[in-house]
């Protein structure tokens, strides 16, 4: 997993290290948990019926067809362990999310890694890699630490070609950030039995602190998911948290467009500074540094900003507050002119 480096700012540390949002996007945040915290002597409820409900709703879906977690990554956990109960093999890109070789470890199964092309998913490569050991693949739509994503036409090919015993995650944590000709996984699902979809709270509706997402699944795996996480998994000041999210969701989509602004004007200043940004759908820049990715992350670090670094091959760098961001491109600037060339 990655270092833990918790928060955006403190004092004059910069973290923009773990894909959190500056700032909680939701008004009145602060009453609903207080609200929230007059019940934490009774047991949540094991289905967070309520927010179930408000899913629902909003992603004009069935409530049968979701399913609530402690983070779409304890979701992801039960999944695999569901799909490669003896083993197996589960497929993704690589690099990507890196609780993917942990959750499918922890599970039993064996991991196959298909290295990115051009810092995008390599779906011919990744369908070759499918065989009758595959119980799983996983699919980081935008991809986590690229910020690339796969577009509809592809992502429809690519589902096609996917033969029917192998269950398929679409893994859509920063989808909000993302534009439309990325493919909605929520739509998707409806006619693929053998998929599902992760979202997040942690990411655009900032609520990485209280652990809670969903899964959007065909009512029979949504069934199966809800029966093998442990019950009161989701804790009551999580679910009201989320309902309000929900409730203030147009507000979360105008804060999430801050994010893309801010997202593209490091991007140019970058570029202006002779750096090969990768293009991103996310809330997070990523630099192919190659062999120089850890002593940037050493250096910056050093600079009071804490990026994250894939040894070898490049350095993630979360889209904070102004600040934040304006340290990072001036850091980038001095290691670039350091540095005298700009194939970093």
């Amino acid at each position: 997993m990655t270092e833990a480096t918790g928060g955006t700012e403190l004092g004059d540390v910069h973290r923009l290290s773990l894909n959190e949002l500056p700032d909680v996007p939701i008004a009145g945040l602060h009453q609903v948990l207080q609200q929230s915290l007059r019940e934490v002597n009774r047991y949540p409820d094991p289905f967070s019926h309520e927010l179930v409900r408000s899913i629902a709703d909003t992603y004009s879906t069935s409530e049968h067809d979701v399913v609530v977690g402690p983070g779409s990554s304890a979701i992801l956990q039960q999944v695999i362990q569901w799909a490669a109960p003896h083993g197996g093999e589960v497929v993704y890109a690589w690099p990507s999310f890196d609780a993917y070789p942990l959750v499918v470890h922890n599970a039993g199964a064996d991991p196959v890694e298909v290295p990115l092309k051009e810092h995008r998913h390599d779906l011919p490569r990744i369908l070759d890699s499918v065989t009758a050991q595959t119980r799983a693949v996983i699919l980081c739509n935008p991809n986590n630490p690229t910020g690339t994503t796969v577009d509809t036409d592809a992502t429809l090919a690519f589902l096609r070609e996917i033969p029917d015993h192998v269950v398929v995650v679409l893994d859509e944590a920063y989808r909000e950030f993302a534009g439309a000709h990325t493919p909605d996984g929520c739509e998707l699902y409806r006619d693929l039995p053998n998929m599902l979809v992760l979202r997040s709270f942690s990411k655009s509706y900032g609520l990485a602190g209280l652990r809670i997402g969903f899964a959007l699944a065909p009512r029979d795996v949504a069934r199966t998911l809800r029966n093998r996480l442990l019950p009161f998994s989701v804790s009551t000041v999580a679910e009201a948290a989320a309902r309000a999210a929900l409730d203030h969701r147009p507000e979360v989509l105008q804060h999430t467009a801050r994010v893309i602004r801010e997202r593209e004007r490091m991007t140019q200043e970058l570029r202006d500074q002779g750096w090969a940004v990768v293009p991103s759908e996310a809330n997070f820049l990523w630099l192919p540094t190659g062999s120089r990715s850890d002593e940037f992350a050493a250096e910056a670090a050093q600079n009071g900003i804490m990026v994250r670094s894939w040894k070898n091959q490049g350095v993630r760098v979360t889209v904070g507050d102004i600040k934040s961001n304006d340290a990072f491109v001036q850091f980038a600037e001095r290691f670039a002119d350091k540095a005298g060339q700009a194939e970093i």
